[in-house]
């Protein structure tokens, strides 16, 4: 219990009732709002990126568990529970095209956030999305389709500079001990991205894809 604790950064007490609330939260609201087997798919989705976003707040990193994983665990249920991409028929049919959506979000969403690395390294010379990232981008397009990981990525940016700004207005003081202590360290902690991707998938997957999937739709033709 200690281990798992330290791995996903719960090891105060006001970060293990956060990460408690949440869960429950995410859990309470796959409940209300979807059929039983896609609330299921749902909290496992929910879970691993709660989780994720734990390890990634803490220790700057994303494991495999919670990337590779959850991208492998999308695809197998995917195929169980074709409704999680839409489909409501049960049946090896709707099953293997639910799958495949699986397939193509995962595919579609990890090689669009290594490009955008990739570029973003080019013109910053510097890592512009870890890749613990884009397999967590890969998970996501898992439950989420080609579409939700799309709005994740985009929409991450968008979350992420949004709370920059609200950070900046605050103005928050800090101890000029620990502003010293990161200069000599050269320079601040780096933003972990993960939180905002978790965020916008979120956002997706309750309540914002009939409008996203409708937008994008108009692109299908290039899949």
């Amino acid at each position: 219990m200690k281990a798992s604790a330290l791995l996903l950064g719960l090891d105060r007490p006001r970060r293990a009732v956060t990460f408690a609330l949440l869960v429950l939260g995410s859990f309470l609201a796959c409940g209300l709002l979807f059929t039983p087997l896609k609330a299921a798919c749902g909290c496992v989705f929910l879970f691993g990126m709660i989780a994720g976003c734990c390890v990634d707040f803490d220790q700057m990193i994303l494991p495999d568990m919670f990337t590779v994983g959850l991208a492998l665990a999308g695809v197998a249920l995917s195929f169980a529970v074709p409704a999680l991409h839409g489909l409501g028929a049960f049946g090896m049919f709707p099953g293997l095209r639910s799958a495949a959506a699986a397939l193509l979000g995962a595919a579609l969403g990890s090689a669009l956030g290594l490009w955008l690395g990739i570029l973003g390294e080019i013109i910053f010379d510097r890592e512009a999305l870890g890749f613990g990232d884009v397999k967590f981008l890969g998970a996501i397009g898992a439950f989420c389709g080609w579409r939700g990981a799309v709005f994740a990525l985009f929409g991450g940016a968008v979350v992420a500079a949004i709370g920059l700004i609200i950070a900046g207005a605050a103005g928050r003081r800090r101890d000029p001990a620990l502003d010293k202590g990161a200069g000599e360290a050269g320079g601040s902690r780096p933003f972990p991205f993960g939180p905002m991707l978790a965020i916008a998938a979120g956002l997706y997957f309750f309540a914002l894809h009939p409008w996203v999937d409708r937008y994008l739709s108009r692109y299908l033709i290039f899949f």
